[in-house]
């Protein structure tokens, strides 16, 4: 069960809970990191202990040793893993809060584009959950997969340029065309006509260079 906080797409759900699913988490939490990055638009599965997300957004995530501003080029993070190389007061104090929260540990995946943090995602254990062996590995393999899967429907920044010139209309095409959609399925999606939806896509293949759909999935898959 996702307690929805923003609006995600019914595909973004699905990434979200393959993660919690195949690393056995016990909860999720998916947001948004804005260009100052702060975190915003969180998407909660129903089990993130409400105390918890609480006093994140009160005043602990400043003492988070997984958050963005620590990340540097890591694609993911482990809390038990930082905390025990950090021996600080902070650290110390965040250890307790987790504690006191039900988060026995969780592993923190970081998703770019444009070499940028634009979302990030939480996966929690509860105390006595059976956390996989290899679960570092495990989120080292799909974080590709969710980094594309989740970022390519958020909406681009205000400073963020334009991808291969095309309009945003048209990244909009792009994005749904990735999900799989089909033409009537994407006009639908966008409130726009069959005629429409296939004139974009004449651009689209025009600006990107290619011939086909699944060039322009390929295409877009690759590292911004």
């Amino acid at each position: 069960m996702i307690a929805l906080l923003g609006r995600p797409d019914p595909a973004t759900t699905q990434a979200i809970q393959f993660a919690r699913g195949i690393l056995e988490g016990s909860a999720t939490a998916f947001y948004e990191v804005d260009g100052n990055l702060t975190l915003n638009r969180f998407v909660l599965s129903s089990n993130v202990p409400p105390s918890f997300h609480d006093q994140y957004l009160a005043g602990m995530n400043r003492l988070d040793p997984l958050h963005p501003r620590s990340a540097s080029n890591r694609p993911i993070a482990r809390l038990s893993v930082a905390l025990s190389q950090c021996a600080t007061q902070e650290a110390a104090t965040y250890r307790a809060f987790a504690g006191q929260c039900g988060v026995a540990d969780m592993i923190e995946f970081f998703f770019r584009r444009n070499d940028r943090i634009v979302a990030g995602m939480s996966v929690l254990w509860a105390p006595g959950c059976a956390i996989p062996d290899g679960s570092m590995h495990i989120a080292e393999k799909i974080h590709d997969y969710l980094e594309f899967n989740l970022t390519s429907r958020l909406s681009p920044s205000a400073d963020e340029p334009p991808r291969y010139g095309l309009t945003s209309r048209e990244m909009e095409v792009v994005e749904l065309l990735c999900c799989g959609r089909t033409n009537r399925e994407i006009g639908e999606c966008l409130s726009i006509g069959l005629a429409t939806v296939k004139t974009h896509l004449i651009h689209i293949f025009e600006k990107l260079g290619v011939e086909t759909r699944s060039a322009v999935v390929a295409l877009m898959s690759r590292p911004h």
